[in-house]
């Protein structure tokens, strides 16, 4: 049978997994103009995770003071956490108030006490910031496609609730913030090779990371990035079939979309073999007792076929190996860049049922990834080897939305809105709450809900939470509508209208400088 130019470049594509995909995006270069270094002049890194199916974060943080945890079993006497199944918090910033946190996240509790993590209450897309009347009324002023799984993920993900309506280009419609900021960050990351991709996915929502300048580099969930291999090392076949991948990249008929492909496909080959080559060297700069104990701290203690569909811990793992190269100064074999975003997830935190049983595994799953990488982060902020400036990372989570107080007849929740999302990292305002915890009587006047079983309404954006992470990244004041264009417009609006003073104020605060 007779092979065509156009069937062999389908069959060698495909032996590059994921690199494919990204060299499948239009361009990486840029030339957006520079955000700042923001006072620190080492590595900083955001890190998404992006909880997929809706997180039901009415049972990550639970009052315990008795009016409210009686309304709170009374909305969910089947999905709700009993007093056994929860440990105490005390967020600094609300005097003699007592939360409680699920025992399956018990690292991540510790972290909270420790100052190290925070919570963010009641967020999620908005256009402008609503009463439940205004709910009522509905318009353009209430989200597009509310409680839909795919379309409230890309409000998350672009942090543009109303694309339909907005009056922002095209291009902006189709990107998501993380890269946004990353088309202002660019020229920040003097890196080897040029033009090295600020953001790097590995799961979650693929839009986040995709700027209109910048595009991201898609790796698969265990990090590999390169081409499929009979053996390693590399056999025979394997170098052939790359040289003939090389030479037809090279014939390319006069035609442009060719030979555009075959220009962006030979950057990405590259990048591939920057990466590989730095993530070696720059690990290698690490002292061993390092990098045996951050290995460790990614092996889960319990039996393997408690932990065989675990996933999250593995792509925090490549993360930390991403980002060590990363950090590591060019002369000592690293990429040298300064500005970086990663993009994580897991999930199906659908739990319309069976909540009871799924959501606590997925819960420990999430608590020791999360412990993990901070550990892992905490190390590496002691290592002579990155210089003068460790690398600093900050992990937040992102979710469709959350889910109704109310449980339903199947021992499950449906689909809501605003929730509670997780900040994690040394530059974190930790051990605090930051927004509105909701009011959790349904027999009440549901002033925060859009109906009676509970789906609360955002008191904080995800434009406030995004430009929160953003910022301390490096991005400026003057950049701020270009990354989230909603942003003014809501800001404005809730002074108008005299909402309370945090929804006035464009930074959520859960930030160090």
């Amino acid at each position: 049978m007779t092979t065509t130019r156009r069937q062999f470049l389908r069959r060698a594509t495909q032996g590059l997994g994921f690199l494919a995909a990204a060299a499948a995006l239009p361009r990486w270069v840029g030339n957006a103009q520079a955000s700042t270094l923001n006072g620190y002049a080492g590595s900083r890194v955001a890190v998404c995770v992006f909880l997929l199916g809706g997180n039901d974060s009415n049972n990550l943080i639970v009052p315990v003071e008795a009016n409210a945890y009686a309304a709170y079993l009374d909305a969910r006497p089947t999905v709700g956490l009993k007093s056994t199944e929860m440990d105490l918090i005390s967020p600094s910033n609300i005097p003699s108030s007592t939360f409680g946190m699920p025992r399956t996240l018990s690292k991540l509790r510790a972290h909270f006490q420790a100052g190290r993590a925070a919570f963010v209450c009641n967020v999620g897309p908005m256009v402008l910031p609503l009463t439940k009347a205004d709910y009522l009324a509905g318009g353009l002023s209430v989200p597009e496609n509310l409680f839909s799984h795919s379309d409230q993920q890309d409000a998350w993900a672009s942090a543009l609730a109303n694309p339909s309506s907005s009056t922002v280009t095209s291009d902006i419609k189709v990107t998501g913030w993380g890269g946004r900021t990353a088309d202002k960050l660019h020229m920040l990351n003097t890196s080897t090779p040029p033009d090295y991709p600020e953001v790097t996915s590995f799961g979650g929502k693929p839009r986040f990371g995709v700027g209109v300048e910048r595009k991201p580099m898609v790796v698969a969930p265990d990090g590999t990035l390169a081409f499929r291999t009979v053996s390693t090392p590399p056999s025979d076949f394997d170098l052939l079939q790359q040289s003939a991948l090389a030479d037809v990249m090279t014939v390319q008929d006069g035609n442009v979309l060719e030979t555009a492909y075959a220009g962006v496909f030979t950057t990405a080959q590259g990048f591939s073999t920057a990466r590989a080559a730095a993530r070696d060297a720059a690990w290698a700069q690490l002292p061993e007792v390092t990098r045996l104990t951050i290995d460790h701290y990614f092996e889960p203690s319990l039996p393997p076929e408690d932990t065989a569909k675990w996933t999250l811990h593995t792509q925090l793992y490549q993360v930390v190996r991403d980002l060590v190269a990363g950090a590591m100064p060019v002369n000592k074999d690293g990429l040298g860049l300064k500005r970086q975003v990663f993009s994580v997830g897991f999930g199906s935190f659908d739990t319309h049922q069976g909540e009871d049983v799924d959501q606590p595994k997925l819960y420990e799953q999430l608590d020791f990834a999360l412990d993990a990488f901070q550990k892992a982060m905490a190390l590496l902020e002691t290592q002579p080897a990155f210089g003068a400036n460790a690398p600093q990372a900050t992990l937040f989570t992102m979710s469709d939305f959350n889910r109704t107080l109310e449980e339903n007849g199947d021992s499950g929740t449906d689909h809501a809105w605003g929730g509670h999302a997780i900040v994690l990292g040394s530059r974190v305002a930790g051990g605090a709450f930051y927004g509105t915890f909701p009011n959790l009587d349904l027999t009440g006047s549901l002033d925060g809900s859009t109906d009676e079983r509970g789906r609360w309404i955002p008191t904080l954006s995800v434009e406030q939470y995004g430009w929160t992470v953003a910022s301390w990244l490096g991005l400026t004041s003057t950049e701020r509508d270009y990354v989230f264009p909603n942003l003014t417009g809501y800001l404005a609006d809730a002074v108008a209208r005299n909402f309370p003073t945090q929804q006035r104020r464009a930074k959520v605060g859960f930030m160090l400088d």
